[in-house]
């Protein structure tokens, strides 16, 4: 029982850490805040994740050459994808 609550609880920081990737998506769509406190917050928590993802990312010029983030969008699927596998685990457990 004492592993599935480990699995419960890194599932639940990855939620939450979606949500921080949530928020910073939808303050940066908004001039305003991205001057803000919670726009700070959120660039702080994520971009020590997306800037590496970033990075080899860019190794390819397809993905250079890319009007969006793709940094992004990798990483919100692999946090959804790890987030769904410990969740998964945590029932087994």
């Amino acid at each position: 029982m004492g592993i599935g609550i480990i699995f419960y609880i890194l599932s639940s920081l990855l939620y939450v850490f979606d949500l921080f990737l949530l928020v910073r998506a939808i303050c940066s769509w908004v001039p305003s805040f991205r001057e803000s406190m919670i726009y700070r917050l959120t660039y702080t928590v994520t971009e020590p994740i997306l800037r590496p993802v970033r990075d080899l990312l860019y190794n390819w010029e397809w993905a250079r050459r890319c009007p969006i983030d793709l940094s992004f969008i990798v990483v919100v699927l692999l946090v959804n994808a790890l987030s769904s596998a410990l969740s998964y685990l945590a029932y087994l457990f």
